[in-house]
């Protein structure tokens, strides 16, 4: 009766153990899981980049926009241009996603295919001049050679992972992407003086490392 008693105890002993491994193993993979699938995180609020949106004006020069640009009232043949100053806010290094959100769903073809992006993204170096700190462009990251349109971008987005952390050396690294929007010349006519907005830009970041 004892061995017997003995056995059943062991027994217990082995399941509830395996019960805890299992336990175990589960939590670490449910951490370890969501680490490696850490989103990107919204620029605006987030702990991995700081945006400043602009818009050039007819006299050329860059002008504050208060968020993300509504893409509207596009004329066939004009781009509008605009610039985000890009601040990182941590060491680590990142990837860099640059889309646009809330494209409408009914939006046609023709006018998918009529909306041109082209853009270009650098890195920037500070530089004081008369005690004035400023930052310029110091080197290209990427640029593509030609635009493209909305319809040849997937799901709006046009940067998916573009990582920087080659460009990165302090927690407070600046960047810059320019980019222009517009209706290519042979847009249809009835696309011209479009009234609805075709979505929002969004730029985030997400960790690497």
């Amino acid at each position: 009766m004892k061995k017997y008693s003995s056995l059943i105890k062991n027994l217990i002993m082995v399941v509830a153990s395996a019960l805890t491994l299992v336990a175990v193993s589960f939590a670490w993979f449910t951490s370890s899981f969501s680490t490696n699938l850490d989103q990107y995180e919204v620029a605006v609020g987030g702990d991995t980049i700081k945006v400043d949106y602009y818009q050039l004006d007819d006299a050329g020069a860059y002008q504050p926009l208060p968020g993300d640009i509504e893409l509207k009232d596009f004329v066939p043949g004009k781009f509008n241009k605009y610039k985000f100053d890009i601040t990182t806010k941590t060491a680590d290094k990142l990837n860099l996603k640059f889309e646009i959100s809330g494209i409408p769903e009914e939006m046609s073809e023709a006018l998918k295919n009529s909306v041109q992006i082209k853009y270009s993204v650098w890195s920037q170096k500070k530089q004081t001049t008369g005690g004035t700190v400023s930052y310029v462009d110091s080197e290209c990251i990427s640029q593509p050679d030609n635009y493209a349109s909305l319809s040849d971008i997937n799901n709006g987005v046009i940067i998916n992972s573009l990582s920087l952390g080659n460009y990165q050396t302090t927690a407070s690294d600046r960047f810059a992407i320019y980019y222009e929007i517009g209706l290519s010349e042979n847009a249809p006519p009835e696309i011209s003086g479009l009234e609805s907005s075709l979505g929002s830009i969004k730029i985030s970041a997400q960790r690497i490392s």
